[in-house]
């Protein structure tokens, strides 16, 4: 099968697998629609560094029981959150360490994403057996089988849709696809120039201003587009750190005033830019040991996991 022909099939396997299972959540307008978003940047403070802690703080450490952690989710509360690790499961906890619901994957394979609606449901994908799936009532349920495409990760957005990272096996290929009232309404693969968005999206989160921010492994950068798939930019990391080693972007998230925040793997760093790109502050006082994943909740706490650790850290960054 040549390369074009790999392309049609995998559209038509992500149209056909999809279409009909993702559920409505949304209020089912067009995803390139000019309505407001929910949730909007606090502007006043937007990009500001008088916003920051001189010193971040680590306010909270919570044990997971796993070996390794690997994804970090917060929940609907202020002081909940979701994490998996070394274990085919999910665990709901709360700041204080008390296990709320542990939720076990259908395939028994380690849950690598993971994201909560806007309803409050859990959703998560499963890289091994190709499908995503909702837990309701403590029940799973597989919403979709995405073929020959990989779902790396998963967002939930403000408006209740649902944000994609695909990856092909056969070709190499990968694109974002949102779906909105059970059908594909967008798919981001390609500049303006018909050049490559993506080599490997492995995180994806939507800034609080619509954008869709993507890390990907293989090109080492952060990708940012807007809502309706144009290129922002991309970040390379710090230019005027000259001490680091290369740029190696895990996982990420965004804040109330649109910073979004990434973790660089193997710096054990946590880079914060705002919403244009453009680098702010370096959080590197924490004891931060090879970051993997990063959450905020609605009072702007970071919430972040870290490879070979069993432990979830709460950080402040802002004042």
């Amino acid at each position: 099968m040549d390369s074009v022909e790999a392309k049609e099939t995998n559209e038509k396997e992500t149209n056909e697998s999809l279409e009909s299972n993702i559920p409505s959540t949304s209020s089912g307008k067009a995803s390139n629609s000019t309505t407001k978003s929910d949730y909007e940047c606090n502007n006043s403070a937007v990009g500001k560094l008088g916003a920051f802690l001189e010193v971040p703080k680590v306010l909270n450490i919570i044990k997971t029981k796993f070996r390794w952690t690997y994804k970090v989710e917060c929940g609907r509360g202020t002081n909940q959150f979701y994490v998996s690790g070394s274990k085919s499961i999910i665990k709901h906890m709360d700041s204080k360490g008390i296990l709320l619901d542990e939720i076990a994957t259908e395939s028994r394979n380690i849950p690598r994403c993971f994201t909560v609606s806007r309803d409050g449901h859990l959703m998560y994908s499963d890289t091994v057996d190709r499908s995503i799936n909702v837990v309701n009532d403590g029940k799973v349920k597989c919403i979709a089988k995405v073929g020959v495409w990989k779902p790396q990760s998963i967002c939930s957005t403000s408006s209740g849709e649902l944000l994609v990272a695909l990856k092909a096996d056969d070709v190499d290929e990968a694109k974002v696809v949102r779906f909105s009232s059970s059908k594909v309404t967008q798919e981001v693969q390609f500049d303006s120039n018909g050049q490559p968005l993506y080599s490997d999206p492995h995180y994806i989160d939507e800034n609080k201003n619509l954008d869709i921010v993507v890390s990907d492994f293989d090109a080492k950068v952060v990708v940012v587009v807007d809502k309706i798939g144009s290129f922002r930019f991309t970040y390379k990391g710090n230019p005027s750190d000259k001490t680091s080693d290369v740029f190696c972007p895990r996982g990420l998230t965004s804040d109330s005033m649109c910073h979004i925040l990434v973790a660089d793997f193997e710096n054990n760093l946590i880079h914060v830019i705002d919403q244009d790109g453009q680098f702010l502050r370096l959080i590197q006082n924490c004891g931060l040991h090879l970051p993997l994943d990063l959450s905020t909740n609605s009072d702007n706490i970071l919430f972040v996991v870290e490879y070979y650790s069993n432990r979830v850290k709460e950080i402040q960054y802002l004042k």
